[in-house]
This record gives structure tokens, sequence and C-alpha cells, in this order.
């Protein structure tokens, strides 16, 4: 719309032009000289060819932007509205679809595709929606997302793929490439088990949805890629402990929920990297037991909930007790399972003194080594328990079955090689005598049934060998003792075990036949030379 070229109109046009955005007071719209009035008048008339030529190409440009929002209009799919402000949207929420639409604008920014009947994410579903930015496609029933499904989808920052119950299990390569992405839902997915390397170089996320599916057990370094997580959220799952380095990388984060799980032991060094958590949710689990040690690293907490656990208030609380003692944020109730004495009662709230003795494994409280018996029967020895001197979880840990112990000593005899009876005879065994390991004699034919026993264990003679009081000293000094010479070859006897120990008989009785002649003779000898 061109102004009038009458006078003072002019005149003001020409100051808006030549002052090329200037104010209009800075031009006159008062008459002036006629040279001033026939300069003006050029300017205005070649101005206005260039506002005529300035308005055709307006009017184009108005053109050809109509053509192309009619185009993307014409490009939505069916059974879904699309609309282009705040941004490009593509919303077919609750439309019935089975399958993700093929037709979907390559300028979308925003797509809705949830509460549908989708089944399955094809890896060229999304590929031609690079300025995707966020894709919500939960409450389907999804069971399968092909590998690639997301690739090069740089600019997306959110994705909720959760209540899609039958997805059960994710490939490690599905998020690879979402280096943008903040918000990752996959709650209520049904998921078994988080794969290794599933959330690798997702360096931008800042939530992760994992509750209410069915996790066991947490890999270590899982989340080891996720240095800005500030929420995690893994409560109504089935896990059943902390390993080490389950947490280990998420330095930045701030809120972790891991209540109603079946968390029964958390490793001492679980929280080692969890010092900006503010928010922990531990309540209804199985802990028994969680040391202070455990909750040292915790220095931001602020919000601490472990109530619902069947805690056992003995002297395995003290640490944790003690822990409370600085703690300044707040804290649910600890409510005491065991011993009976203290149930219902909340652990910050006992006294030092409450906390004594120990909890065996029947639920009987154990306060001193002699109040009770060993599980094997017998009466404990007086070694204070194990860790008592410090209050650590050592103090109640069980105590080392002796009882082989002592059935061995019960059983080691005499003649085994840690103690040798000593027989009644007062004469002294000869060192050099025998060296025959296994020597067995005839009980009826020599009158000893002494047996050497190179078993581990020995056993006592059933008989003791009696003593040799009817020989001469003289004749009784060289000779083993129990062993008496016979003039005939003796044969084995029945109680013999084996042919091989009745030639060992044998030889050792025929050695000592020998050996007693040989001492007999010079004697003989001499009485013989004095009678003549």
């Amino acid at each position: 719309m061109c102004p009038s070229l009458s006078g003072d109109g002019l005149v003001c046009l020409g100051a808006t032009f030549t002052s090329a955005g200037q104010a209009l007071g800075h031009g006159s719209c008062e008459g002036g000289e006629e040279d001033g009035k026939e300069e003006v008048i050029k300017k205005g008339e070649e101005q206005g060819e260039v506002e005529k030529r300035t308005e055709g190409g307006s009017k184009l440009l108005i053109l050809v932007l109509c053509l192309n929002i009619q185009s993307e209009v014409e490009s939505c799919p069916g059974a879904c509205v699309c609309y282009s402000e705040p941004k490009i949207t593509i919303s077919c929420q609750q439309q019935g679809l089975t399958a993700i639409p093929t037709e979907i604008p390559i300028q979308s920014q925003r797509i809705f595709l949830h509460n549908n009947k989708i089944t399955l994410v094809r890896s060229t579903s999304f590929t031609s929606c690079r300025n995707m930015t966020i894709l919500w496609i939960h409450s389907n029933n999804i069971s399968l997302i092909e590998p690639g499904a997301f690739y090069g989808l740089n600019k997306l920052e959110e994705l909720d793929l959760s209540d899609n119950t039958n997805l059960k299990s994710i490939n490690p390569v599905t998020f690879r490439g979402l280096v943008h992405l903040h918000t990752l839902h996959l709650d209520r997915c049904g998921l078994l088990e988080l794969s290794t390397g599933l959330f690798r170089g997702l360096f931008s996320l800042q939530y992760l949805y994992l509750q209410d599916n069915n996790l066991q057990n947490l890999l270590d370094d899982t989340f080891i890629d996720l240095a800005n997580l500030t929420y995690l959220f893994l409560h109504g799952n089935k896990i059943k402990s902390l390993s080490e380095n389950v947490f280990r990388g998420l330095i930045n984060l701030d809120r972790l929920l891991l209540h109603q799980n079946r968390v029964s032991l958390v490793h001492r060094r679980s929280f080692h990297d969890l010092g900006k958590v503010m928010t922990l949710y531990l309540f209804n689990n199985n802990l028994t037991v969680l040391t202070g040690e455990t909750m040292a690293p915790l220095v931001s907490l602020q919000y601490l909930r472990l109530n619902g656990n069947q805690w056992i208030c003995d002297c395995q609380a003290r640490s944790l007790w003690n822990w409370f003692k600085q703690f300044k944020g707040s804290s649910s109730e600890l409510e005491c399972h065991l011993p009976p004495r203290l149930a219902g009662r909340d652990l910050k709230r006992l006294q030092s003194a409450d906390l004594e003795g120990c909890v065996d494994s029947f639920n009987q409280i154990r306060t001193s080594v002699f109040s009770t018996k060993t599980r094997s029967g017998k009466l404990p020895t007086g070694i204070p328990p194990l860790g008592s001197h410090d209050g650590s979880p050592k103090c109640c840990q069980p105590e080392i079955d002796k009882s082989f112990i002592y059935e061995a000593k019960g059983k080691a005899g005499p003649s085994s090689h840690s103690s040798r009876p000593s027989s009644n005879n007062p004469l002294k065994d000869k060192e050099n005598m025998s060296k025959t390991k296994y020597v067995e004699t005839d009980p009826s034919k020599n009158g000893s049934n002494k047996q050497i026993n190179d078993s581990p264990f020995g056993t006592f003679p059933s008989i003791v060998d009696p003593p040799l009081t009817k020989l001469k000293p003289e004749f009784l000094e060289p000779i083993e003792p129990s062993t008496i010479p016979t003039k005939k070859r003796q044969g084995c006897s029945k109680k013999n075990k084996s042919k091989a120990q009745c030639r060992l008989t044998q030889q050792g009785n025929s050695s000592t036949l020998q050996l007693s002649l040989s001492l007999l003779i010079p004697p003989l000898v001499w009485s013989l030379l004095l009678f003549c």
C-alpha cells in the first residue's frame, strides 16, 4: 500500500525513506522552497517504483508459502492430525493402527503414535525423519524393535516406549547414535534383562525410566556412560542384589528409586559413585542388614526410605546405627523384625546396649559364646565371635565346626605316629631291633596282639601286653618286649588279614628266635666249662 504523492505526504514519505528507520519527527512535513520540493518529488517517484517491485515479490513469496503449507497438509497420513505450531507435529494416537504409517512427512519434528496396536518397529520406519525430536510410541503391542530402527535420528531428545508389555528384551545396538537423547521411557515393557552395552553412548541422557519390569539382575557397568543421568527409576522389579559396580559412572545422579524389589544384599561399595544422590528409596525389599560403610559415600543424601524390610537389630546393625547418628536428612522408620524383644521398634531410636548379642539362623538371640551349643552339639570354645571387638557384621559369622577334630582326637590310638602308648613293660624298646613297618604277632602263640597301624587315626588295642616279670633280667635286655621265642615254626594265624602280613610276621619271629639263641649259647658254654 503506497502513500499519496501529494505535497505534505511526499515530504513525510521522503523523510521516512531518507531516514532509513529514524523517527518520523526527524523529517519535515512543512512547505519549503521549490527546488527542495522537486528533489523530494523525484525521490518519491523512485521509491514508489521500488515499493511496487517489492510488493510484487512479497505476493509471490506468500503464494509459494501457501502452496508449501498446502502440500504438507496433503501429505499428512490418514487418520492423523498434522499441525505446524509450535512445531511440525504428526498426531496419530488412538487410531487403532497396527503398523507405523509410511507417509510421515520428512519435516516432522514430533510424532505421536501412542495408544494403538502397533506390534513391530522396523529398521526403515523412521529413516526419513531426521528432524524428529520427540517420539511417543508407548501403550502399543510392540514385541520387537529391529536393530537400526532409530539410526540417524541424531536430533531425537525424548523417546517413550513404555507400556509395551511384550517387548521382553532390546537389542544392545538399538539406541546407538542417539547422542542428544535426554529422556528414555522403558517402564512396563516386561523386560527380563538389560543387555550389556544397551545404554552405551547415551551421554546426554538425564531421565531413565525402568520401573515395573521383570528385571532380576543388574550387571556391573550397565550405566557406565550415563554421567549426566539425574533420575534412575528401578522400582517395581525383582532385583535381588546390588553388586559393587552396578552404579559405576552415575556421578551426577540425584534420585535413585529401588523400592518394591527383592533386594536382600547390597555390596559395601555399591554406592561408591553416588556422591550427589539426594533421594534414595529402598523400602519394601528383603533387607535384613545394611552397613554404615555402604551408606558412607552418600554424602548429599537428604531423603531416605528403608521401611518395609526385615531388619535384624543386633550387633550387625551397629554400624548402620552409628551412621544414622551423623545423618542430617529425613528418614523413614527402620522397624526391627528380630530379636523378638525388639520387634516393632525403630532401629534409629535404640540404645547401644540393645544391639548386643547376635541372632542365629534359628531366630534365637545368642548373647554369649557359652550360652548355647554349636550346631555340631559341641560346646563352643572360649574364643569370642569374630569381629565382636568392632561391631562389624563379622560378629555374627557362624563359628567353624571343629567336631571332626574332636572325633579324630577321640579315635587317635597309642599306636599312631603322634602318640604311641607307653606299655606296662618297664623296659624300653630297642630302637634298631626291627625295621619292618608292618609287624603283627599271633596273640595265641606269643602272648601279644600289639599292632603298628599307619592309618591317620589309630585305635586302642583290646588287650594290653602283660609285663614279663618271670624272665631273668640278663635275658630280657636285648629282647623285644612282649616277644617270647619258640622252637617250632608257627603257621599263620586266622586273624592275619593277608598272606603278605603272615610272611612278615613269620620273618619277624624267626629273626627274633635266631637272636635269642645267639644270646643263650655263651652262658651255656661257660656253665659246661665250670662243671668240667
